[in-house]
């Protein structure tokens, strides 16, 4: 079978994937999961304008102050608290940013 001769051979029938395989996780969740086991800051690893790395890292250092149906990062759980930080990022293209993150536990 040639793929990419028409716009029919890009799709191939089939049944949909189980239920137990078709989860999608926001690439936050899985960041923050593991920041959470790493001491110290880490840096996320992708690249943002200021204006988005700004909103980002002061969405995470006031995640603790919201309910968790008002939390605007996915991953941060309830109790959770984050410092973050945001910079030039010191090895993405010109003009991009980066997003650093320090977990510093749950809330009591």
């Amino acid at each position: 079978m040639t793929f990419g001769a028409g716009p029919d051979d890009e799709f191939v029938a089939d049944e949909q994937p189980a239920e137990a395989l078709w989860q999608r996780r926001s690439f936050w969740v899985h960041a923050l999961e593991s920041a959470r086991h790493k001491p110290g800051w880490v840096r996320v690893q992708r690249f943002y304008t200021a204006n988005t790395a700004a909103q980002i890292a002061s969405d995470l250092r006031s995640a603790h102050r919201r309910t968790p149906d008002r939390v605007r990062v996915k991953g941060v759980l309830p109790g959770e608290r984050w410092d973050a930080r945001w910079g030039v990022s010191p090895e993405g293209p010109n003009g991009q940013y980066a997003v650093w993150v320090r977990y510093l536990g749950r809330h009591k």
